[in-house]
C-alpha cells in the first residue's frame, strides 16, 4: 500500500542522487517561472543499491510509489560529472545517454547511481521527459589557474583535461543564503563548505567560484568518508609497484577503501568518530579538521581576505559542536565564535557579532539550485510550457 498522499496537480520531480542515498523531491511546475523558489509538494530519501537497474528493471517501488500518486510531467536529476562536454542542463536522448554512460569512471560513487536511475525512467511505462543538470555548472567558469594542471599541452588538449568542481548545486545555495542575509553586499568574499560523505570547498568572489578543491573527479580535495582527498601521485605510482594494482585497484582503494573510514579502521560516521577518544579515531578527525583549516587559510590568501563562511551537508547541518571544532582556533583568519548555544533550528549563526568574518550553518537546497538551473538554460515557453497543460 502507498504511503505517498495522491497529488493531481502537474508536479516536477527532482532527483538527487548522492553515493550513499537519493534525495527526491516534487515541486508544482510553476517553480521554473520562479527559479525555484517554492516550497515542495512533497519530500523523501531513498537507498542506493549496488545493482538497482537489475533488481528492479523498471523503477524501485519508491520511484514507481511517487509517479504513481503524483501527476509527474517532467523529471530532473542530479549528474555529477558530465565531462567536458556536458555541462548544462540536458534533455536525455538515446545518443546523449549512451554517451552519459561511457563518464561513469569520471565519478563512479554518484554517475553510476544517476545513470541507473535515468535506466530504470527510461523503462518504466510513464512516458515521462528527463532533464539532466550537471553538478560541475556553477564551476564551469573557473578562472584559468584554478582550472589548470601541471600537465603537458598535449595531454591537456587531448583528454580536455581541467579541473572540473563538484557540489555546484549546494555551493550555489550556500551563496544564495549569504546573499539573502547580506542584500546589500555587492562585493565580498566567501568560503563555502559542503559538509557529507563527500566534502568540498569552495571560494566566492561577488557570488562567483574563482576555486574549488574538487577537480578533475570529485576525489581531490579535502579528506572524505571513503575518498582519499589530495594525496602524493608520486605515492600512488610506488604502491602500484609495490602491490602490484591494477587501475581498477588503485580506483577502489582510493575512492571505497580511504578516507576517515580507512583511516580510522574502520569508522563510518563523522559524529561518532567526533566523539570517540580512541587514539586512531583522533587522528582521523584531527586529519580532516586540519585539510578543512588548510584549505580555509589558502583560499583566504587567494581571496584577500573574507567576510564570511557558510557550512552545510550532513555532517554540518547534524552537528553544531563539529562546525564550532573545525572553526575554533582561527582568530588570525578574522574568526571569531560566539558561546555555544542551546541547540537551534537552522539556519544559525556561529560568530559572534564582532567578528569580521561571519560564520553560517544553512541547509543547502540543492532541489531548488537544479530547478534554477533548468530555468536559467532552457526556455520555459518553449521547453516546459506545455507541462502545466
Amino acid at each position: 500500500m502507498s504511503s505517498l498522499p495522491r497529488y493531481d496537480k502537474p508536479v516536477l520531480l527532482v532527483l538527487n542522487p548522492g553515493s550513499s542515498s537519493i534525495k527526491w523531491s516534487t515541486h508544482n511546475v510553476s517553480a521554473l517561472e520562479y527559479a525555484g523558489a517554492t516550497v515542495p509538494v512533497a519530500i523523501g530519501q531513498a537507498g542506493v543499491g549496488q545493482s538497482a537497474a537489475q533488481t528492479y528493471p523498471g523503477a524501485p517501488p519508491w520511484l514507481t510509489d511517487v509517479l504513481t500518486n503524483h501527476d509527474v510531467r517532467a523529471v530532473i536529476i542530479r549528474v555529477v560529472h558530465g565531462g567536458s562536454e556536458y555541462l548544462k542542463p540536458l534533455p536525455i536522448n538515446d545518443d546523449n545517454f549512451r554517451q552519459l554512460q561511457t563518464l561513469i569512471p569520471l565519478a563512479p560513487l554518484h554517475n553510476k547511481a544517476a545513470i541507473e536511475l535515468i535506466e530504470q525512467l527510461r523503462n518504466t511505462r510513464f512516458s515521462i521527459p528527463v532533464f539532466a543538470v550537471f553538478d560541475s555548472e556553477f564551476f564551469s567558469d573557473l578562472p584559468v589557474l584554478s582550472q589548470t594542471y601541471g600537465l603537458s599541452v598535449a595531454l591537456t588538449e587531448k583528454y580536455r583535461l581541467r579541473r572540473y568542481g563538484f557540489h555546484g548545486f549546494a555551493h550555489e545555495s550556500m551563496v544564495k543564503h549569504w546573499e539573502a542575509v547580506k542584500p546589500k553586499a555587492e562585493h565580498y568574499t566567501l568560503v563555502t563548505a559542503q559538509l557529507g560523505s563527500g566534502c568540498s570547498m569552495a571560494a566566492i568572489r561577488d557570488g562567483k567560484p574563482v576555486d574549488t578543491t574538487m577537480g578533475f573527479t570529485p576525489n581531490e580535495g579535502l579528506l572524505m568518508r571513503t575518498r582519499s582527498g589530495d594525496i602524493d601521485p608520486g605515492l600512488l605510482t610506488w604502491l602500484q609497484w609495490q602491490e602490484g594494482w591494477t587501475p581498477e585497484d588503485t580506483d577502489r582503494v582510493l575512492n571505497c577503501e580511504s578516507g576517515w573510514r580507512g583511516l580510522s579502521g574502520g569508522i563510518d560516521n563523522m559524529a561518532d568518530l567526533f566523539a570517540s577518544e580512541q587514539q586512531e579515531h583522533q587522528l582521523a578527525f584531527d586529519f580532516f579538521r586540519y585539510r578543512f583549516q588548510k584549505t580555509l587559510g589558502a583560499y583566504f590568501a587567494i581571496l584577500g581576505g573574507l567576510d564570511g563562511v557558510v557550512l552545510s551537508g550532513g555532517i554540518a547541518e547534524n552537528n553544531i559542536d563539529i562546525c564550532r571544532r573545525l572553526l575554533s582556533g582561527l582568530s588570525h583568519l578574522g574568526i571569531a565564535l560566539k558561546d555555544p548555544l542551546a541547540r537551534s533550528p537552522l539556519p544559525l549563526l556561529l560568530s559572534s557579532p564582532a567578528s569580521p568574518v561571519q560564520c553560517w550553518v544553512v541547509v543547502a537546497d540543492e532541489a531548488a539550485a537544479m530547478l534554477r538551473s533548468v530555468q536559467h538554460h532552457l526556455s520555459f515557453e518553449n521547453e516546459f510550457h506545455s507541462l502545466a497543460d
